[in-house]
């Protein structure tokens, strides 16, 4: 429970900059807050301060900063419809730029602190240096003799049946070897040595491996000071790549896998995976935390009415209609978007309890 409630706490706190960003730039062009609101209504308790409720609220699904006008044409100075397409424009994308600031911050943190990076055998082979590298346990799938035994995403491979694994294959080889029988497995968690014992399986599910993990080759990498800001917008950018890549296969899957739905994590993956993290060091939980950020600025730039993106993409058509999309039309897509995402989120929800805890 209290790596959950950091990985939740650390999330909640992303949502808050996000509508900051929102609030703060509302402000700055005279655009009357109404609401700066955690959670999604309904409300567990609000207070108000000078013309904005501050509110927490009991649906765990974001955040939200209530805009005097954003829902209707108001002429009125310090009306957010009011404002010209460049100030509603920046007002709404503050909120995906906050994220991509604290990912900034996070990754230049993480430079500075140490972050684990992925090598192939190949190179390791040619540079030699085995000794330098960890077997990080990258995804264990639910149900299967590791995730029954209790291994966890970031645990740290280090030996198999009493035999030290430094090479990926020998970690396979082992483990083959061993199929229908107790094999005791160890790794590092948090530093600390731990065994699990395990029968791998003779026909897996296919793509599951015998024991049910992903593992990949790590080696630790730290820069100076003066150096980690640069590194941290590099890895700001190679993040932002590999998550507009991944949402790119996930929307393509919809049209060629039947079980989209079990590639999208909720909330309650989110956070366990978050709680494993916290569990495995600083390291870890910052990645993390930097992987979410720029996830949920991705997300947030897709063209959903419902989301930042969604209503850049109406201003959009505004900037070249020269008039503004039909407030019925904006609130019906809004709306209907809005309804779709809830149940999606849902879904997925219920999707992470069965498979997690059935």
């Amino acid at each position: 429970m209290p790596t959950a409630l950091i990985a939740i706490l650390s999330i909640f706190a992303l949502i808050f900059f996000h509508e900051l960003g929102h609030f703060i730039f509302a402000k700055r062009y005279g655009v009357r807050v109404e609401e700066f609101g955690i959670g999604l209504p309904p409300r567990i308790f609000g207070k108000k301060v000078g013309e904005t409720i501050y509110s927490l609220n009991w649906i765990p699904l974001g955040g939200f900063v209530k805009l005097y006008g954003e829902d209707r044409k108001i002429n009125d100075p310090k009306s957010f419809s009011s404002k010209t397409i460049y100030q509603r424009a920046v007002i709404l994308f503050a909120g995906i730029a906050a994220f991509f600031a604290i990912a900034f911050i996070i990754f230049s943190v993480l430079s500075a602190v140490g972050y684990r990076a992925s090598i192939t055998e190949e190179e390791v082979e040619r540079r030699g240096i085995y000794n330098e590298v960890d077997i990080i346990i990258s995804n264990v799938v639910s149900g299967s003799p590791a995730g029954e035994a209790g291994v966890m995403p970031g645990d740290i491979l280090f030996e198999v049946e009493e035999k030290e694994i430094k090479k990926l294959k020998d970690a396979q080889e082992v483990i083959e070897d061993n199929e229908g029988e107790e094999t005791k497995v160890g790794i590092l968690r948090g530093g600390e040595p731990l065994f699990f014992s395990m029968i791998p399986r003779e026909d897996p599910p296919e793509g599951e491996g015998a024991i049910g993990i992903e593992m990949d080759l790590v080696i630790e990498k730290k820069h100076p000071l003066y150096i980690a800001p640069i590194q941290g917008a590099v890895l700001t950018g190679n993040m932002t790549f590999l998550t507009v890549r991944g949402f790119g296969m996930l929307i393509s899957s919809i049209f060629t896998e039947k079980s989209t739905l079990d590639m999208i994590g909720g909330p309650v993956a989110i956070v366990d995976i978050g709680a494993g993290t916290v569990t495995a060091g600083v390291s870890s939980f910052l990645q993390f935390l930097g992987m979410i950020t720029i996830a949920l600025a991705i997300f947030n730039l897709l063209p959903i009415p419902a989301l930042d993106g969604g209503r850049l993409f109406l201003l959009g058509i505004e900037k070249i209609k020269g008039a503004p999309v039909p407030e019925k039309v904006e609130v019906g897509l809004t709306t209907v978007s809005f309804i779709l995402l809830l149940t999606l989120m849902a879904i997925v929800t219920y999707n992470d309890i069965v498979t997690r805890w059935f």
